[in-house]
């Protein structure tokens, strides 16, 4: 049991950081693999899928030719939405303070 590949650095149980989820992004333009981009940042692969999928938005794009407008949708991953989405999460984690479930009295 002393195989050593494929194993992440001490990031362990750490959450991603916004430059982390920046870097994804720019990776992801670059039409890497999520498991090319695990490697690079030293992360789990399941970690970069679950990120992709957090910040993954739908875009409009609209192409104008000979007159007529086209509409089409591009599902790109997007570093402020994917940050919202974990920041939205974390928001409702943990337990809440003493002070909290205290009744106001008026």
């Amino acid at each position: 049991m002393t195989h050593s590949n494929h194993t992440t650095s001490a990031r362990k149980g750490k959450h991603l950081s916004y430059s982390e989820r920046s870097q994804i992004a720019i990776l992801k333009q670059e039409n890497y693999s999520n498991r090319r981009i695990a490697s690079v940042l030293e992360r789990a692969p399941q970690t970069i899928n679950n990120e992709v999928k957090r910040g993954t938005v739908t875009q409009l794009k609209r192409q104008k030719q000979k007159g007529k407008v086209y509409d089409y949708y591009t599902e790109a991953y997007d570093a402020d939405a994917g940050q919202a989405a974990y920041d939205r999460h974390r928001l409702n984690c943990g337990r809440r303070p003493k002070w909290a479930d205290i009744d106001s009295v008026c």
